[in-house]
């Protein structure tokens, strides 16, 4: 029968290494470019925060405007109908005043809700903000 032995190197297992260690010149080189990618890094995150927050806006103004347009139109439309049902009752200048202050309240509710939606809040760029803030106290820790 024959024997088997297992297949072991004889003596300890060194690694070998190849290369010279790295001087303080490079590290701090090496550091510089890391850190210059990631102020890039955050530079390209921003501007694509920024595109889609510019978008969204662009889109809501859009549909804004449209409603608007569209609402108008039909407004004018029936207001001349309530001023000529109230004139059956009241004089036509008094429907005509009444029916004027109340769309004048209600177009102004619209418009407030309007500039709400594009306040500054939903345009800044919060993932931007925080991965800086992250990169910095990351930076902080190591440096």
């Amino acid at each position: 029968m024959a024997q088997t032995r297992p297949l072991v190197a004889p003596g300890p297992v060194v690694p070998v290494r190849t290369e010279s260690p790295a001087g303080i010149g490079e590290l701090i080189g090496g550091l510089a470019g890391d850190i210059q990618d990631l102020v890039r890094g955050e530079i390209a995150l921003a501007r694509s925060e920024l595109d889609q927050k510019l978008h969204h806006i662009l889109l809501a103004s859009v549909w804004l405007l449209g409603g608007a347009l569209l609402g108008f139109a039909g407004l004018v439309v029936m207001l001349q109908g309530f001023a000529a049902i109230l004139a059956l009752f009241l004089p036509v200048w008094l429907s005509a005043l009444i029916i004027g202050v109340v769309v004048v309240g209600v177009g102004g509710l619209f418009a407030l809700s309007g500039l709400s939606k594009l306040s500054l809040k939903e345009i800044s760029p919060h993932r931007t903000v925080a991965n800086i803030e992250k990169d910095a106290h990351i930076l902080k820790e190591h440096v």
